[in-house]
């Protein structure tokens, strides 16, 4: 027997209102505790890129136009020179800019600057001689005449975008704080029985060497010279010395460590280029503090050479 309509009516409403109040109290609880009354959907998760998106490319191995030559080196196309004599720096801060030196350029002041300008070498033996600190010279040439020995010395300089040639004897370390970046050195000649170093290190820290053209073989003269870089503790420690992404040809061994029979020099040696130009090889005598990487390689190729 069914109960009366009033009974139903009653039993639906509080049936309802269980409901509802079941529903108002998980609502509340939601509205308490920040937690939402259904469950969010999924995030998704990143999709983990393809091997071809995240390997890097090779880079093309280095070749002989990568690096400095007489197009971008040295006194810009177009400069016009002034003449000039030797020159004697004595005050600090001096800017030479645009000149043509016939002679020697002596150094004596802090903070100089040499640009756009070029040294005949018609007096003396060394072309350039620093004696104070924090010398510059950018987008200049130095001309040796077949006598420079060294083109530019000792410690305390930088050179920039330079030109040299018909030197017997490159840019020479001894001391601290010296850079030589995307500059060119060739021509080298031949100065009775010195050794035709394009860049000898014989002491000193805070070296880099980067970024050049150097090439001690002289196709012209067919002399293979001693070394593009040469490098030993003949007047003291070498540390702190860096020699990367430069082209590098002749010598008797390309890179020769073994100055005054010292083998303690420190240098990194990274990303360099060589060439074939040499009397027997690519590099001899580097010491156990010697860091040469795999990154070296032959010109035109990725094979590894030298160390």
């Amino acid at each position: 027997m069914s109960a009366p309509p009033s009974v139903q009516s009653r039993t639906r409403l509080r049936a309802w209102s269980t409901l509802l109040a079941a529903v108002a109290s998980v609502s509340l609880l939601a509205a308490c505790t920040g937690e939402p009354t259904e469950p969010s959907p999924e995030t998704p998760q990143p999709t983990a890129p393809s091997a071809s998106a995240t390997a890097s490319p090779t880079p093309p191995p280095p070749r002989e136009t990568d690096f400095p030559d007489e197009t971008n080196t040295g006194v810009p196309a177009g400069t016009q020179l002034r003449p000039s004599d030797k020159l004697e720096i004595t005050e600090d801060g001096t800017v030479i800019d645009g000149l043509e030196i016939s002679g020697n350029v002596v150094v004596e002041a802090d903070d100089v600057v040499i640009r756009n300008s070029r040294i005949i070498l018609t007096t003396g033996k060394i072309a350039v001689r620093v004696n104070g600190d924090n010398f510059l010279m950018e987008d200049s040439e130095i001309d040796g005449q077949g006598r420079a020995n060294p083109a530019i010395a000792y410690n305390g300089y930088t050179l920039r975008r330079v030109q040299i040639y018909n030197v017997a004897e490159g840019p020479r370390i001894t001391g601290d704080d010296v850079t030589i970046e995307d500059s060119y050195i060739h021509g080298m000649v031949q100065d009775g029985d010195n050794h035709t170093d394009v860049v000898q290190v014989m002491s000193g820290s805070n070296i880099v060497i980067r970024g050049n053209n150097l090439q001690a073989y002289n196709p012209e003269s067919g002399i293979y010279g001693n070394a593009a870089f040469m490098f030993g503790e003949d007047s003291g420690p070498v540390s702190d010395c860096l020699v990367e992404g430069n082209l590098m040809n002749g010598g008797n061994y390309t890179v020769n460590g073994g100055g005054s029979g010292t083998d303690g020099a420190a240098c990194e040696f990274r990303d360099n280029a060589f060439q074939d130009d040499t009397r027997h090889g690519t590099s001899a005598n580097l010491g156990p503090n010697v860091v040469w990487d795999e990154s070296n390689v032959r010109l035109g190729t990725s094979t590894p050479v030298g160390g």
